[in-house]
């Protein structure tokens, strides 16, 4: 993430691509914040439908987990989803991660 904050959304999304595969990040919790940290590049990036799709997963993969990083991501991800109103998948999202959060 500290190559997307700094601009380089194709080097983050690779590192956190290459995260997603590395053996050993079968821990949900571990796994669902890389999705959501993915998700988040990919709509910087201009790329809507990828993040609606890796947040989708993110929202499958965290289901039942109890954490903090977790539903900071939750939070943040219904956040910038509401940005699209008109968008029935977006808003289905949205209303998903508002349920992840306390």
């Amino acid at each position: 993430m500290i190559l997307a904050r700094l601009g380089d959304f194709d080097g983050a999304s690779e590192h956190l691509h290459q995260a997603l595969v590395i053996h050993g990040l079968d821990r949900r919790r571990s796994r669902a914040i890389v999705l959501a940290d993915l998700g988040q590049v990919q709509l910087r990036r201009g790329d809507a439908d990828a993040a609606f799709s890796t947040w989708r997963e993110f929202v499958d993969c965290a289901e039942g987990i109890k954490s903090v990083k977790v539903h900071d991501a939750a939070q943040d991800m219904h956040a910038r989803l509401g940005r699209y109103e008109s968008v029935a998948e977006a808003q289905e999202l949205r209303e998903q991660a508002a349920r992840m959060v306390p």
